[in-house]
Order: C-alpha cells, then structure tokens, then sequence
C-alpha cells in the first residue's frame, strides 16, 4: 500500500450545481480515505491567478481524475458556443503530454458519473481504463489503483527447479522413427524423469507416459479465453459461491451438485466438468454471469435485494440497523446519541430504535436520507 501522500486533482466541468455538488461529493470522500484530493471549489481564489493554479496542480499531482461529462466533453473539444476556458486549457496540457509520453499514461485517468457518460470520454483518453465512481464495485477499483492495492496479488517468485543432465551415449545407433500415418497401430513411448511437482515432454501423436511415479500433467489456459483472464474467472466463480450459498440454505448440501448439474444441463456440457467453460472463448463470459446472476435473482435474497433496489417491500430489520447507523455516522452521530433518543420520542413517541416497528423503523431511515440531502444541499 502506498504510504506517501497520493496527491490527486480533479478536472472536470462546472455543468451544473447538481453536477458540481456530486464532484464535490467524491472529492470529500476520496480525502477521507486518506488521498490528498484537490479541486477548485476548495480555493476561493488563488494568489497567481487562475490559469498558474491550475497548471500548477496538473504538474504536481501524482493523479489527475477527470470527470468526463457532456459539457466537459464539448469544452475539451473547442466547441466555440461553450463557455469555460479552463477545460479547454487542462485538455490542452493533458493531450500534450500523452502526446509527448508516446502515448504511456498512468497519470490522467478518466472518470464517469454512471454509465450514460460513457460517449463523453475524450478520443485521447478512450484506451485507457475509466472508472463509473458511482457504482461501489468500480470506485473500490479505482481507489485501489490510486492507492497501490492490487485485488490480486502477484504471487512471490520461487526458485526454479534443477533437472538433473541427460546422459548421452558415446556410439551412434540409427533409429528407426514410427510415423502414426503409416502405423495406426503403433505408440510413441516415452520414459521421463521428474517428481510429482512436473513432467515435460513434447510428443506428436499417440503416446503412452510411463513413470514410477503418478504423472501430473498441468495445462496453460489459451490466451482468449475465459480462463486465461483472472478477473473473469473469478468474477463467475464467486457468482457460483454466493448462488451455492443461497440454495444451500434452504435446500441441504444438495444445492452445489444440483446447480452444477442445471448449469451444464442449460449449456449442454452434461458429458463435461462445469469447468469446461475455462476454455470457452471471453465473449462467452457475458452469458454466463448474466445466467447466474438471473437465477440469483430467483433466490429469497435476490428477491429482496432486487424489491429494496425498486423500491417495493420495506427492508429487513438487518438492513434498517445497518443502513441507520451508516447515515448516522454521516452526521457524527450514533444509535445511543441522546439526540438521535431526544428525535424518535418526537417523532414516534419512543425513546429507542429497537421499538420501532419495521415500517416506522423504514420511515426514520428515509427521514435521515431526506435531513442529509437537505445538508448537502445547503
């Protein structure tokens, strides 16, 4: 992990309030989390000018987030009828030194505020990777990479393993090579030397491996598929554990072989291991975590989860808790904050929140949601 300062500037466009409030929003939170984030609403106004101030912040930050948005995008791109010199300036500067890095950049990193925003990104920017700082998963993403905190760790190098020499006889003897065209029936044999850790050998055709010992043969996944790519892999496997997980809940240690065997039955694998799809091409990807997530969606936490998110069934007791406390540490304050007692006598006629009931419980949430959104407003 990093333990510097991450010094970070934010470019971005003064479209709206509402859009200046947001960029404000995940400015705070990146300082929070420990990084030295900086943007202009936090200077009222600089001692050399503008123009020094924000040249000065591009060169001396370490990241430079860009906020890619509409009116970001039109300014970034000399629209005469826009307004605000100051993206025009920043894109300037930034395109030049992309330009004279040859095109390395680990510096200017494009960031969007949902996925509509997408198209905005700038032509310079658009091969790199950009970060949706809307969505939990993505953000964790990009604080990670600004933070020097890999989601997967590359393992230590280890030592490489010594093979004792072949010896090689002094006389010549000719060979008489079986070719497996002309002899269908016959086998390429071959003996190796190793221990249960490898065995190397290359061989063409039918061929027998015979060895005192069990022989493992480990194969590399092929560049292009879903196994050679980590992220993905992983990205189905955990969508199988929390599936398994739910089902098995309700329907014993079953569940696991009874999802596994829908799964292949559904993809027509029945005569194969489920992880056969390791070595089906990345494009497949998609289907399959688009599947799992579908029948996640069938389960009971699914189904909560997706009536919370549409706004159709009060939340669990679980989540009510959970979601209290967090919009009250929001506000610095805690459950047992006299308060937060002194509000719900007013408002409920009880002096704790574990006497609430589910609704009244679901109502006080949203009016803390109502009082902090008034506050951020101001």
């Amino acid at each position: 992990m990093e333990t510097d300062t991450i010094k970070t500037f934010i470019s971005y466009s003064h479209d709206t309030e509402d859009h200046k409030r947001l960029v404000l929003s995940f400015a705070n939170q990146l300082r929070k989390q420990g990084i030295d984030c900086n943007l202009d609403q936090y200077v009222e106004s600089p001692e050399l000018g503008w123009i020094k101030w924000m040249e000065d912040e591009l060169e001396s930050s370490r990241y430079v987030l860009i906020i890619c948005s509409e009116g970001y995008h039109e300014k970034w791109n000399n629209n005469e009828s826009c307004s605000g010199r100051g993206v025009k300036w920043e894109g300037a500067i930034i395109s030049e030194e992309i330009y004279e890095q040859a095109g390395r950049n680990n510096k200017f990193i494009p960031v969007i505020l949902g996925d509509s925003n997408i198209r905005f990104i700038p032509k310079v920017l658009r091969k790199y990777t950009h970060y949706d700082v809307l969505s939990d998963d993505r953000y964790n993403k990009l604080y990670r990479r600004l933070t020097q905190q890999p989601s997967i760790a590359k393992p230590k190098l280890g030592k490489v393993i010594p093979f004792p020499a072949e010896r090689v006889s002094a006389g010549f003897k000719a060979q008489t090579i079986l070719h497996p065209e002309t002899s269908p029936k016959s086998n390429v044999k071959q003996t190796s030397k190793g221990n249960n850790n490898v065995q190397v050998g290359i061989v063409a055709g039918d061929f027998n491996i015979k060895g005192a010992c069990n022989v493992k043969v480990e194969r590399l996944p092929v560049i292009g598929t879903i196994g050679a790519n980590p992220l993905l892999k992983q990205a189905i496997v955990e969508r199988f554990n929390k599936l398994g997980e739910e089902r098995e809940k309700r329907h014993a240690k079953n569940a696991y072989t009874v999802m596994y065997n829908k799964f292949k039955t559904d993809f027509e694998i029945k005569n194969n291991k489920w992880t056969v799809i390791w070595d089906w091409p990345e494009s497949t990807a998609n289907v399959i975590i688009e599947y799992l997530d579908s029948k996640f969606k069938n389960t009971i936490a699914g189904r909560i989860t997706g009536a919370i998110e549409t706004g159709t069934l009060v939340p669990s007791k679980g989540h009510l808790y959970a979601r209290e406390k967090q919009l009250l540490l929001q506000i610095g304050l805690d459950i047992s904050h006299p308060t937060v007692k002194e509000s719900l006598e007013r408002y409920f006629g009880v002096n704790s929140h574990t006497k609430l009931s589910r609704m009244q419980h679901w109502q006080w949430n949203l009016y803390l949601e109502r009082y902090i959104e008034n506050l951020i407003n101001e």
